[in-house]
């Protein structure tokens, strides 16, 4: 594809998707030239609602011999590239002068470890890891909240500060705009009748790597719904990587939304956060709403898998072992916002309602912008 001109277009490349589609929102009002979106399977957010006169959307990585051509030509001739993972195909990808490929990431700070500090990354042969590595030199930005998420990408990609933008996280947007989290908690009502009126509990696990196919939840369902009594409701959604959850009873209180698309419109609906090390924490901590980190399994966690931190006063909220531990601080109305505000100052520096437009500043050239 090398043979055809880089032209000036925008290649949103999602795994995702939650960056992208508050990023290209708001290019709406300067309805640039031609956007494109090629989403992976696991990208459920509807990108055709998005109102840009000149855009395309192609399934990448498909079957569709269609899609995965002019997936490719688009890639090697965008002048703007944004992805929000790791995407192999960039180790074969060389990027041509004044091409701009953004690391949007899909997630506002981190407590797994990822990319070279995991420890897996180190078991790996040296083509893997050269592989790696072409893969980490592709960004040429990326977009952080805080100081220490620019430390953990740098550590975890082996990429100097000059390739860090202090602009804040496009999709944290969406927690100052009242109007919009309003509606969204309209459409989730209508979607879910039985979180209306009702306190809603989200349990959102995060995936083990021997749990993939299918996970059993260790947190007792029964037990929470018949303690807590029918004032209360579940919804549960498992991790992006994980194929199903088994053994869930049958119960209009118990709501699996693992398919919903828009885990911040979740969270808002929300008014207790069950997880355990999982990055969105960092987003629920906006809305200073109580969270319990359900860790049952913290020390082999750790060392399968791989943390930042063990330590119980990096959590803003209480760390338990037992079903029993998180009905009781459920039932306990105490919420340690200083720890909450803490919390989010530290990982929240950047991320200030203006994270999209200011990103869209820091990257675009402005000739490249035809506004109405």
């Amino acid at each position: 594809m090398s043979v055809f001109p880089v032209k000036n277009k925008t290649v949103f490349l999602s795994s995702f998707g939650d960056n992208a589609f508050f990023l290209a929102k708001e290019l709406i009002p300067y309805q640039p030239p031609l956007v494109i979106f090629l989403n992976q399977k696991r990208c459920k957010l509807d990108f055709s609602t998005i109102n840009l006169k000149q855009k395309n959307i192609f399934q990448f990585e498909s079957f569709k011999l269609k899609d995965t051509f002019l997936s490719v030509y688009h890639l090697a001739t965008a002048k703007y590239v944004f992805i929000d993972n790791y995407v192999g195909v960039l180790s074969v990808i060389h990027f041509r002068k004044n091409v701009k490929c953004i690391q949007l990431w899909h997630a506002a700070g981190a407590v797994k470890k990822f990319g070279w500090s995991d420890s897996e990354t180190s078991k790996r042969s040296n083509r893997a890891k050269s592989r790696f590595q072409k893969v980490y030199n592709c960004f040429h930005y990326i977009p952080v909240g805080s100081q220490q998420m620019a430390d953990i990408f740098s550590e975890s990609f082996h990429l100097g500060p000059k390739r860090f933008l202090y602009t804040g996280i496009p999709q944290t947007d969406f927690y100052y705009d009242a109007a919009a989290t309003a509606q969204s908690l309209t459409l989730l009502e209508q979607k879910y009748p039985a979180i209306k009126g009702r306190k809603v509990i989200l349990y959102a696990p995060t995936f083990r790597k021997d749990m993939l196919n299918r996970m059993t939840l260790h947190l007792k369902v029964e037990e929470v719904l018949n303690k807590l009594g029918e004032e209360f409701v579940l919804l549960i959604r498992s991790h992006p990587a994980v194929h199903e959850i088994e053994q869930l009873p049958d119960n209009p209180r118990v709501i699996m939304v693992s398919d919903y698309p828009c885990i911040h419109e979740l969270l808002i609906a929300s008014d207790f956060l069950i997880t355990d090390y999982s990055s969105i924490p960092v987003e629920y901590s906006l809305l200073r709403k109580k969270m319990i980190f359900f860790a049952y399994d913290l020390d082999s966690y750790s060392q399968n898998h791989g943390l930042w931190t063990k330590n119980p006063s990096s959590f803003p909220g209480p760390v338990v072992k037992t079903t029993a531990e998180v009905i009781e601080h459920i039932l306990d109305p105490h919420i340690d916002y200083a720890a909450i505000d803490q919390f989010s100052r530290r990982w929240n520096t950047y991320s200030q309602g203006k994270s999209t437009s200011q990103l869209i500043q820091a990257i675009y050239d402005e000739k490249d912008l035809t506004y109405k």
